[in-house]
């Protein structure tokens, strides 16, 4: 008895189908991991049209090392070619935007940290180059998260 007999004799439409109801799946979740299965799908109903006596633990197997292929082989060509670099790297790195910038020292805490006003706002920060003392100027040099990298300037 064949496990897979069921199988044996379908039309190409039903890996269509499936191809179709996977892209739409791939749609909703937007994860660029459903559509290499569904992609696969498609190309066992060409298969199948092309050798349409082809057993369904054959369809099945087929099936598998596509999804699988198309799996790794997919996801290498998005991460290869389908990231474009952004036009604002630090846009949700909002310490990492100060770099260059100037303030001064509001208040200063133990292990060589301290409170630093930036732009009309307080800031975590770590003192990097310099002696901190209430009022003195800092420029941000870096940051470690949300704690600005300064330096004290003159």
């Amino acid at each position: 008895m064949e496990f897979f007999g069921f199988l044996d004799g379908i039309s190409p439409w039903w890996w269509l189908a499936l191809g179709g109801a996977l892209a739409g799946l791939e749609m909703l979740a937007a994860s660029f991991v459903v559509i290499w299965p569904g992609l696969a799908a498609m190309i066992m109903a060409v298969l199948l049209w092309i050798f349409p006596t082809m057993s369904g633990e054959v369809q099945v197997a087929s099936f598998a090392a596509l999804a699988v292929g198309l799996t790794f082989g997919g996801r290498w060509l998005v991460r290869r070619y389908g990231q474009p670099e952004s036009e604002a790297p630090d846009l949700n790195r909002r310490a990492r935007r100060l770099i260059g910038r100037s303030g001064k020292v509001l208040s200063v805490e133990p292990g060589g940290y301290a409170r630093v006003e930036i732009g009309g706002v307080p800031w975590s920060a770590r003192v990097v180059e310099g002696n901190a003392e209430i009022g003195a100027g800092v420029e941000v040099t870096g940051a470690e998260g949300m704690t600005l990298l300064v330096r004290i300037s003159s």
